[in-house]
């Protein structure tokens, strides 16, 4: 059975100023409001005959609490998600937060780095956040989705949010597609970031000797690859299985790609599900890449659009080769490690569905 994800955009406004993006988006390009019916929306996904993940998104997608509880009551999913900043939590009620499988809070590690890029408070507010949906009773997959950019020291951010004992999974993205706020970007890589995620695979390793399997999105996703089966290509699936419908009802391959031609596959009233299905397919240079099993071309939004030149298309990409190539050289003690303890392997087998996780920072 094709199991498909679809974001659905409650808003293109969001309360927060983060430095990535800016916080809102225009509302030219994604209304403040939904501007189609739930029943054009539900009649438009009543037509996949398969498993159906619907992912609220947006803007900040609590900022329209109204249409998520109407959407959780009417549409016909299998499994909801939610990715939100995590300042608006106690807006939508209990019953709703219980319904979801997994529920994604953005924050970027310590404290310091999160109200830097996000805000002054945010990080509290964020923490504050979580532990509100744990003392309500929610024990589905609460994920911190970070980014990552200049300021963030990867092994610093990572070992804080894992400390905290909040979070199942935590997954970072690095802030590389439109971000023109690099100082000197080859120089983190190569004195901050690749260091750092050594360092993280040498204690993910230590706590794994120790029967205990930390939930990093990234190392689980490449390991799966490794010793289950390729990545999608590409690994969120963005023009596969996984498409964007935003407020006004345009279907899009990727929910980043809102002002691009090439990403615009229809509306929820004249396509179908099973026409939109591998809309968008990552080709060379990745398809011949010596690790694209396990990296599936990593972004489709970058892929297109090569905001940073092609010269900065392979930069990003030396910082995944890095990623898998150091799991690689794990990988006979994880293995042995597996043979001691076979039980380990279901932890290591993630994500079990599209929740949303790119893997590939």
């Amino acid at each position: 059975m094709i199991v498909m994800l679809y974001f659905i955009f409650t808003t293109g406004a969001c309360n927060l100023k983060c430095k990535y993006c800016g916080g809102s988006f225009p509302e030219e390009l994604v209304p403040w409001t939904v501007k189609y019916s739930l029943t054009d929306l539900s009649r438009f996904l009543e037509k996949d005959k398969g498993e159906i993940i619907v992912a609220f998104y947006g803007g900040e997608p609590l900022l329209n609490t109204n249409f998520i509880r109407k959407a959780m009551t009417k549409l016909p999913a299998d499994r909801f998600i939610i990715q939100t900043n995590g300042t608006l939590v106690k807006k939508l009620e209990r019953k709703f937060w219980l319904k979801f499988d997994s529920i994604l809070l953005s924050i970027d590690g310590r404290k310091e780095i999160t109200d830097h890029y996000r805000g002054r408070g945010v990080y509290s507010l964020v923490i504050k956040a979580a532990r509100w949906l744990r003392e309500i009773g929610f024990n589905g997959d609460l994920i911190a989705r970070m980014t990552v950019s200049e300021k963030s020291d990867i092994s610093l951010e990572v070992s804080h949010l894992v400390s905290l004992n909040l979070f199942d999974h935590i997954h970072w993205q690095l802030d590389v597609i439109w971000s023109n706020s690099w100082k000197n970007f080859d120089n983190w890589a190569n004195f901050s970031y690749k260091p750092g995620i050594r360092k993280l695979i040498d204690i993910w390793i230590s706590r794994l000797k120790d029967n205990e399997v930390i939930g990093l999105v990234p190392f689980l996703g490449v390991l799966k690859s490794m010793i289950d089966s390729p990545l999608p290509s590409p690994p969120c699936e963005s023009g596969r299985t996984s498409f964007a419908i935003l407020t006004n009802g345009k279907i899009l391959a990727c929910p980043i790609a809102v002002d691009t031609k090439w990403a615009y596959l229809g509306d929820v009233w004249s396509k179908t599900p099973d026409e939109l299905k591998d809309s968008i397919i990552i080709k060379e240079p990745c398809t011949s890449c010596q690790i694209f099993a396990s990296c599936g071309g990593r972004c489709l939004y970058a892929y297109k659009e090569r905001l940073w030149g092609n010269e900065g298309f392979r930069k990003i990409c030396e910082l995944t080769r890095h990623l898998v190539n150091q799991l690689k050289l794990k990988l006979p003690i994880i293995k042995k490690l597996l043979k001691r303890n076979p039980t380990l392997k279901n932890s290591l087998i993630y994500p079990k569905y599209n929740n949303t996780t790119e893997i590939i920072p």
